[in-house]
């Protein structure tokens, strides 16, 4: 199941709505709703906006933003004091299990893949090809957290008019929440594709680069796994 999916089954049920209910609600058919809780299928923007409505609920509860990971809440804790009664070896023990949780706050480890093999216990260590450190800032700035990110290496000149080209690194969010115009990182017949999304409709999707050389392709949701959305570009320095 998506996240998406999960947020609007829970809602749903807590709202004591039937599946038919709240299609009809929201304005799609019973089996496409099936479908989005199922996680079969991606809803569009405007189907999770017209679905949030019919439950009366806001849209963050059912499609949350990226950006509400960039921020530590942790920032004003204090570390509490070592007990006296502690021998001599435990406090060691402490001050070097302390220092490693400040370090594990201060950085994160992003693995960085080239290619996507596997969307089963992504990413697979197979992808790997090395790692990057980010820093954390607390409570302020850009933020990242090593399981909800991955960086890609771009793998040709497809987004060449967004600045993205062959060798540079993408900063991957790994989300299913996709909107129109956004520059999605996904999976079709075996192959590893970085493109901009738009949606045609509920069922099809038009993944298109931006440089005349890329040709589009008309695709149906279902037959591609969608891993994330490019929110940072790092460019290689030739």
């Amino acid at each position: 199941m998506s996240i998406i999916g999960i947020n609007i089954k829970n809602a749903r049920t807590k709202k004591n709505l039937s599946m038919k209910e709240l299609a009809k609600k929201s304005g799609v058919t019973e089996q496409y709703l099936a479908d989005i809780e199922s996680g079969k299928k991606v809803p569009n923007h405007k189907v999770i906006e017209n679905i949030s409505k019919a439950l009366g609920i806001a849209i963050d509860l059912l499609e949350p933003s990226y950006f509400s990971q960039y921020f530590e809440e942790d920032g004003d804790k204090k570390p509490s004091k070592p007990s006296k009664e502690k021998i001599v070896e435990h406090k060691h023990e402490e001050a070097d299990n302390t220092i490693s949780s400040a370090l594990s706050k201060a950085v994160r480890k992003i693995p960085v893949i080239d290619k996507i093999t596997s969307i089963h216990n992504f990413p697979s260590k197979n992808d790997i090809v090395d790692y990057k450190y980010e820093p954390v800032f607390q409570n302020k700035g850009f933020n990242v957290s090593g399981e909800e990110f991955v960086y890609y290496i771009v793998q040709d000149d497809s987004m060449s008019n967004s600045r993205m080209l062959k060798g540079d690194l993408a900063l991957i969010f790994i989300t299913d929440s996709i909107r129109n115009g956004d520059i999605v990182l996904f999976t079709y017949k075996n192959k590893t594709y970085l493109r901009r999304i738009a949606y045609l409709d509920d069922e099809n999707i038009i993944a298109y680069g931006d440089n005349y050389e890329c040709e589009p392709l008309i695709l149906n949701s279902t037959d591609i796994n969608i891993i994330g959305k490019a929110v940072r570009i790092e460019f290689k320095i030739k």
